[in-house]
């Protein structure tokens, strides 16, 4: 239709220009992007952009780029895509979230019981204090309860400690369930400013939610965890 018709990339001309000259497309662009702004050394390098919410994205061989930098910004875009993938609570992920799960993430986030039983629908509500709900302000976070640990030696798998922290987690739905080995680099991991677990958390509290997690939201917060531990180990891969 017309309306159809009117609508281009938003991309400016010479970025068009730069995309066709390296015989790369948008979508190319745009997993890039992502993957720059999961690097932590370009993070670091652009500390303050990033806090003014103007970050500058290398791009090699700006107008006049030739073979090899289209071959940097493609190889840069298939870590994006991976990245984007893992940001996507709902794309599944080999290895991370379907299939057989990769040994240094099979540990993680455990569901389990003080009982050492599994765990059992009611054991599924969030009863330990980590949201509640202030007239006006929506869902507030509460201190909740997550016990910091050394590791367990099953919990080593894959050499990946000093990746995802030298201490790990147990996180408490309420006083008997809780998810076990959540590694502290992932517990801690933050988007937007916003520390994404217990973030997570806080809306499921059983007071805020009117009801307890389903068993696929109790699968959910461990796929997440694994997800985060994924994004931490692609990020610091050289």
């Amino acid at each position: 239709n017309g309306r159809d018709a009117q609508r281009r990339l938003n991309l400016s001309e010479s970025a068009e220009r730069y995309l066709g000259r390296l015989g790369l497309g948008a979508d190319d662009l745009f997993h890039h992007v992502v993957a720059a702004l999961h690097d932590p050394a370009y993070r670091e390098a652009n500390a303050g952009a990033l806090r003014m919410a103007w970050p500058r994205i290398p791009l090699p061989g700006w107008l006049n780029g030739g073979a090899g930098d289209a071959e940097w910004i493609a190889a840069s875009a298939a870590r994006g895509r991976t990245l984007a993938a893992l940001l996507d609570a709902d794309s599944p992920v080999d290895g991370v979230t379907a299939g057989a799960l990769r040994p240094e993430l099979a540990a993680i986030a455990a569901p389990s019981t003080t009982g050492g039983r599994d765990m059992r629908r009611e054991d599924f509500s969030v009863t330990a204090g980590w949201g509640y709900v202030r007239p006006g302000d929506g869902v507030m976070p509460g201190a909740g309860r997550a016990v910091e640990r050394a590791y367990a030696a099953d919990e080593r798998a894959g050499g990946s400690i000093a990746v995802l922290g030298e201490t790990t987690y147990d996180v408490y739905l309420n006083d008997r369930a809780y998810w076990r080995n959540v590694p502290a680099s992932v517990w801690n991991y933050r988007l937007g400013g916003y520390q994404v677990l217990k973030k997570w958390l806080s809306y499921r509290e059983e007071r805020a939610l009117g009801r307890a997690l389903s068993p696929d939201e109790t699968r959910l917060f461990a796929e997440i965890a694994r997800r985060i531990a994924a994004i931490l180990i692609l990020v610091t891969e050289r």
